[in-house]
C-alpha cells in the first residue's frame, strides 16, 4: 500500500505491483505468508479498486530446504509441506533428484506429468482464485543441471522442459484467468553462469522482461543487448529492471556494485521509451529513496512514467499488430555486429530513441532515411534523414535523443500537462498526434473489438488526417510549418 500511495501522491502513475520473494509460507506453495498478507484476497481486491494489477512471483521448485537471501526474509522449519506429496506421487522431474538454487535445494515439477500438472494446478488455485493478474516466472530451471530431463514422457532436452514450464503457467493462468492474464518471462538471458539462451518460446511470452543485470552502466547495456537480441527474434513486448536489479557482478558475487545516481536516470528515460517499464532493484530505491538529488528525480521519473502512460494506445495497437504477424514494437537498428557503442531502436515506424551510453555529453545519431523531427526541439525543424547527426547534446539527464518521423501518427491517453501534450481537458478523450509527410501514413488503432486505421497525407500547405467513428472525442495535435488558417471536418 505504501509503495502505491508513494507513487500516487506524487502524481506518478502506477500500473501493476510485482510482489517478489518472499510472498509465500515457503518454497513454492502458493500460499501467502499470513504474517505478510494476513488478508490476501483484500488486498488484491483493493489494488484493483485503484486500478492496479497484482503480479506474483514463482518458479516451479519445491524445496526440500528453504533459505532467503534478501533481507527481511523468513526462516523456513523443514521441508515445504507439499514436498513429500510430490515425491512420492513421482511429480518432480530426473526422479525427484534435488537441486541448489537461490532460494535453497528442491525439486522441479514434472510438466510432462498430466497428473502433476493437475496437482501443481490446485495449489496455483489458492492465488488465482484470489484474483491475481499474472505470474513473474524466475528462471529457477536452469538449476537442474543435465542437458536432458526425465520426464514422464521420457527424457526431454533441457531447453523443452524450459519451455514446457513458461508455457503451462501461462495456459492455466488463462483458463482460470481469462485472456488479459500474462506471465513475465525471461527472452534471450545470459548472466550468472549459464550461457546465454532463449527460455520461453515467443508464443508464450506475454511480457519478456531482461532481468537481473548490475546497476551500473556495464549492467544498462547488458539490458540493451538482451532486448536487442529479444526484439529481433520477434518477442514483441520487452523491457529491463529500470535501473539494474543487482548490486553485486552476477559473475563474481562478492563484488558490490555501488549505485550511480546517472545511471539511474538515464535508465528511467531508456525504460519508458520501451514498451515494458518496470522499478525492481535489490536496493528497493523509489524515485524518492535514492540516496541524492531526490526532488530530480521524482520529477524526471514523474514526466516519463507519465509519457509511458500516455503511449498505452500507442503500445497496446502495436502489441497487436506483432502478436497477429507483424514486426516487434522494439525495432534494432543495424546487425548484430553494429549494435555495441549504439544501441538505436524505433518503435514501430513512428519514434527513434538513441540511449545514453556514457557521460561525455555527447553522442552521434544516424537517422534513416525521410525526414525525422527532433522530439525535443520546440520549432520541430525537419532534419533530413540518411545522414548523422554529430555531437548531439546528452547532457541534461532528463532527456534521451528521441526524433519523430515525418509521417508518424501516435495515439495518446493524456491526462495532463505533464509532457506539454495536452491538458486536464483531454483526460476522456484520444489525444494523436500527427506529422503528415507528402506520402500518405497509416496507423491501426485497436482501441475496439475492430480496428480502425487512421490516416495523414501533406499537400502544399494543406494536411487531411482521414479519422474512424470513434465513441471518445479526439484531440490532434498535427505539426505544421505555420499556423493553420482554417479547418474543415466532414466538409463543414
Amino acid at each position: 500500500y505504501a509503495f502505491v500511495d508513494g507513487f500516487r501522491t506524487r502524481d506518478i502513475p502506477v500500473g501493476a505491483v510485482v510482489l517478489d520473494s518472499p510472498w509465500e509460507t515457503h518454497y513454492n506453495t502458493c500460499v501467502p505468508n499470513p504474517s505478510r498478507y494476513p488478508d490476501f484476497p483484500r488486498l488484491v481486491r483493493e489494488m484493483h479498486d485503484r486500478d492496479v494489477r497484482v503480479v506474483l512471483w514463482i518458479t516451479a521448485f519445491v524445496n526440500q530446504t528453504s533459505y532467503d537471501l534478501e533481507t527481511g526474509g523468513d526462516r523456513y522449519v523443514g521441508p515445504s509441506p507439499n514436498f513429500a506429496e510430490g515425491t512420492a506421487c513421482g511429480f518432480y522431474v530426473n526422479d525427484g533428484e534435488t537441486y541448489a538454487w537461490w532460494k535453497g535445494r528442491g525439486s522441479s515439477v514434472d510438466f510432462f506429468n498430466p497428473r502433476a500438472r493437475a496437482w501443481w494446478h490446485r495449489q496455483q488455485d489458492t492465488v488465482l482464485d484470489a484474483g491475481i493478474d499474472g505470474w513473474k516466472l524466475d528462471f529457477g530451471e536452469s538449476y537442474i543441471a543435465t542437458e536432458t530431463v526425465r520426464t514422464a514422457q521420457g527424457s526431454v532436452p533441457h531447453q523443452r522442459y524450459s519451455e514446457a514450464y513458461y508455457r503451462d503457467f501461462l495456459a492455466y493462468g488463462r483458463a482460470r484467468r481469462g485472456a488479459d492474464f500474462l506471465t513475465m518471462v525471461r527472452a534471450w538471458d545470459e548472466s550468472y553462469q549459464f550461457p546465454g539462451r532463449f527460455f520461453a518460446r515467443r508464443e508464450h511470452a506475454p511480457v519478456a522482461w531482461m532481468g537481473d543485470n548490475r546497476r551500473d552502466r556495464v549492467g544498462l547495456i547488458d539490458a540493451l543487448d538482451h532486448m536487442f537480441r529479444s526484439a529481433a527474434a520477434g518477442y514483441p513486448v520487452v523491457g529491463s529492471d529500470l535501473g539494474g536489479y543487482l548490486d553485486r557482478d552476477d559473475r563474481a558475487l562478492m563484488n558490490e556494485i555501488p549505485y550511480d545516481h546517472d545511471t539511474f536516470l538515464r535508465w528511467i528515460a531508456l525504460s519508458a521509451l520501451t514498451p515494458f517499464m518496470q522499478l525492481h532493484g535489490r536496493g528497493n530505491f523509489t524515485p524518492w529513496t535514492v540516496p541524492t538529488r531526490v526532488d530530480e528525480t521524482v520529477r524526471d521519473y514523474r514526466y516519463w512514467a507519465k509519457l509511458h502512460h500516455a503511449m498505452v494506445p500507442f503500445f497496446y495497437a502495436l502489441a497487436q499488430e506483432a502478436w497477429s504477424g507483424g514486426p516487434p514494437i522494439l525495432r534494432p537498428q543495424g546487425e548484430m555486429n553494429q549494435w555495441p557503442g549504439d544501441y538505436r531502436y524505433t518503435l514501430g515506424e513512428a519514434l527513434l530513441v538513441a540511449p545514453v551510453l556514457d557521460e561525455t555529453g555527447r553522442r552521434d545519431v544516424a537517422l534513416p532515411a525521410g525526414e525525422w523531427y527532433d522530439w525535443w526541439s520546440p520549432r520541430n525543424d525537419v532534419i533530413t534523414g540518411a545522414s548523422t547527426q554529430r555531437g548531439v547534446d546528452t547532457s541534461d539527464r532528463a532527456r534521451i535523443p528521441l526524433y519523430v518521423r515525418a509521417g508518424a501518427i501516435i495515439p495518446l491517453r493524456v491526462e495532463d500537462d505533464t509532457n506539454g501534450l495536452g491538458t486536464t481537458a483531454a483526460a476522456r478523450a484520444l489525444t494523436v498526434l500527427v506529422y503528415p509527410s507528402t506520402t500518405m501514413s497509416r496507423f491501426t488503432l485497436h482501441e475496439t473489438d475492430t480496428p480502425a486505421a487512421i490516416t495523414a497525407v501533406r499537400a502544399a500547405d494543406a494536411s487531411s488526417i482521414n479519422l474512424p467513428p470513434l465513441t471518445a472525442p479526439i484531440y490532434l495535435r498535427v505539426r505544421a510549418d505555420r499556423a493553420f488558417q482554417g479547418v474543415t471536418v466532414d466538409g463543414q
